[in-house]
């Protein structure tokens, strides 16, 4: 039923590991853009805020490579009717669509994608909500501030809507030519900046990108614009994916596709990391890795933790990468806007059931001790 691969290591090295990021994916382009990238020396103002044309709105679908399982489920959703027989998808899409529904449909995939959400609690954000956008001009650079610097962070844009701000951030990253005038190395705009997004009702915050050392940065960067200690870490911290949400998330979860599974090796300081992956049965379907027996020996006779796993949730066909040590999920299918706040209000409602808010003000709710 299962194919099985095991690594060991260092139990004390896990979560140091872990905090050093790991590309589990690829970023679509969150920022405006036209058909060429956005250069140095562009802000927020150039982009274009109206597509008034039906080549502007297909050129806007093909620079974010929208998958057509995405462009087909939002034209269901307007009752829209599908193309038949060979027809340019985006196309259809760009024609079909008026004024307001193709505003609706920019919202939706705009900052949409293969994404991941990295997690952190800021607390007293949603308090300073308003005082965000203007906040952070004094945290971030602009494009043309650091064009010549590798990997540092620059405001691109923000947007509010659907009671969420999106801080928009990009970066450049390095050419393997020079450039004759100045005999430093060329860079380039990077397309797979990220994307912060926080939420008016709550101080969970997310943070768009595969890397998590940039998102723990770039939060750092938010909660310093709006006055909130970011060094207390009572104040400002990842929220412990820990046993306690794994058994709350659990009655959302309709089964695992492929897991790790920890176990300790005693001693506390070597452990074995068990990888196990599903086999399709007889009618095609993915099995539950939660109901073979080699994997419910690890974890219910000898003491193993589930660390990550490719889940498929109960409520519709969300399927989704669940990281535990690092604090973040990974979508591997193209999601909207609409699908990533849901499962965002979902992690939210699960940290509150397991525990996860041990010092937090959360809609009303005082902080109260741990």
């Amino acid at each position: 039923m299962v194919s099985k691969t095991v690594l060991a290591f260092d139990s004390s090295r896990i979560f140091k590991t872990a905090s050093l990021g790991m590309r589990e994916g690829w970023i679509y382009t969150v920022c405006y853009q036209t058909s060429r990238k956005m250069g140095a020396g562009e802000s927020s103002e150039t982009i274009p805020r109206s597509l008034d044309t039906i080549q502007e709105r297909i050129q806007w679908i093909r620079d974010r490579e929208i998958a057509n399982t995405a462009l087909r489920g939002f034209l269901e959703i307007q009752d829209k009717d599908l193309p038949e027989g060979d027809v340019d998808l985006e196309e259809h899409v760009a024609k079909v669509l008026d004024k307001e529904e193709f505003k609706e449909f920019r919202k939706q995939f705009r900052f949409g994608g293969k994404q991941s959400l990295n997690f952190f609690v800021l607390t007293g954000i949603s308090d300073e909500f308003e005082n965000i956008s203007s906040g952070i001009i004094h945290e971030f650079p602009r494009a043309e501030e650091v064009q010549d610097q590798k990997g540092e962070p620059f405001l691109v844009d923000t947007e509010e809507f659907d009671d969420r701000l999106y801080i928009v951030l990009g970066q450049f990253e390095s050419m393997k030519t020079i450039d004759p005038s100045t005999g430093k190395p060329q860079r380039v705009f990077k397309p797979d900046e990220c994307v912060a997004v926080i939420n008016k009702q709550t101080d969970l915050v997310h943070v768009r990108t595969a890397e998590v050392p940039l998102a723990r940065q770039i939060c750092r960067k938010i909660a310093s614009a709006v006055g909130i200690d970011y060094q207390n870490e009572d104040v400002f911290y990842k929220p412990e994916f820990d046993q306690s949400f794994v058994e709350a998330f659990s009655d959302q979860i309709e089964k695992y596709v492929n897991l790790n599974v920890v176990v300790s090796e005693g001693g506390g300081r070597t452990a074995s990391s068990v990888r196990y992956t599903s086999k399709k049965d007889e009618t095609g379907e993915y099995m539950n890795l939660l109901e073979d027996n080699q994997v419910q020996q690890e974890l219910n006779e000898e003491g193993g933790e589930i660390s990550k796993g490719y889940v498929k949730l109960n409520d519709g066909d969300y399927a989704l990468y669940l990281n535990r040590p690092q604090s973040k999920i990974w979508f591997r299918s193209y999601e909207r806007e609409e699908r990533l706040n849901e499962i965002e209000e979902l992690i939210d409602d699960v940290l509150r059931k397991s525990g996860g808010y041990p010092q937090q003000k959360l809609q009303g709710f005082e902080n109260v001790p741990e």
